[in-house]
């Protein structure tokens, strides 16, 4: 009898500790989520630098739609499109140094993606939170301008892929609101005519005056992207 109670001394620490650690269901910050189909709805703000020529896509703001599978597990699946009404630099090659640059033209892209997400809480929320890291994969193509490129230069179409970043804020189980960041990661390509000598102001040997004169015809640019949206449980 005497054992039995030292024991029960002892271990009693141990027991007010371990049950301190834990929370009852009631208290606790975490939250399961059992809806996993949402259609998500998604704004957000380009502010795209254009590469090193600023011929690629530029500010601009981004409207999308997506449908979300899975997100109610640690990894979740999308689908989704995209289009953004963005501007970009139009350059005539064969102009002279002074009038080449013609100014900022409108550049509408449009994208289909695929998105894979790694929820930081499972299937969880934590006070309502349920941050994420993921990346995009997809194409987008970049529509013709109206005003006609005579260098030859066109976005066109071409893979992409955007590391992100954020954050879901649920409102019950069957709406949430979420805000993210990304950097849409696509490769840009220069036409011939950019490493030309203008015709109307031809440069000097030692001193080029071609649009592009890095020897560079190609190169990756990252455009970052703020995104606000609002999912919905389908």
């Amino acid at each position: 009898m005497h054992h039995r109670l030292i024991l029960g001394l002892l271990l009693a620490p141990c027991v007010s500790a371990a049950a301190q650690v834990g929370y009852l269901p009631s208290q606790s910050p975490f939250r399961e989520l059992t809806a996993g189909t949402f259609m998500e709805f998604n704004g957000g703000r380009v502010l795209g630098a254009g590469g090193l020529l600023e011929l690629g896509p530029r500010n601009g703001y981004s409207e999308g739609v997506r449908l979300v599978l899975r997100g109610n597990h640690t990894l979740q699946i999308s689908f989704g499109l995209w289009t953004a009404g963005t501007q970009r630099t139009r350059i005539d090659a064969a102009d002279s140094v002074a009038t080449r640059n013609k100014g900022l033209i409108d550049q509408r892209l449009i994208a289909g993606e695929l998105g894979l997400q790694l929820n930081a809480t499972g299937g969880k929320t934590w006070h309502g939170l349920a941050p994420y890291a993921g990346i995009g994969l997809g194409l987008v193509h970049g529509q013709a301008s109206p005003a006609i490129d005579t260098s030859g230069y066109s976005f066109g179409t071409k893979l992409f892929f955007a590391p992100t970043l954020g954050t879901r804020l649920f409102a019950g189980q069957r709406l949430y609101l979420k805000l993210d960041v990304r950097g849409i990661f696509w490769k840009l390509a220069y036409p011939v005519s950019y490493s030309n000598e203008p015709a109307k102001q031809p440069g000097t040997i030692g001193r080029s005056n071609a649009v592009n004169t890095t020897g560079v015809t190609s190169q990756y640019t990252v455009t970052p992207e703020i995104r606000l949206g609002i999912g919905i449980h389908w």
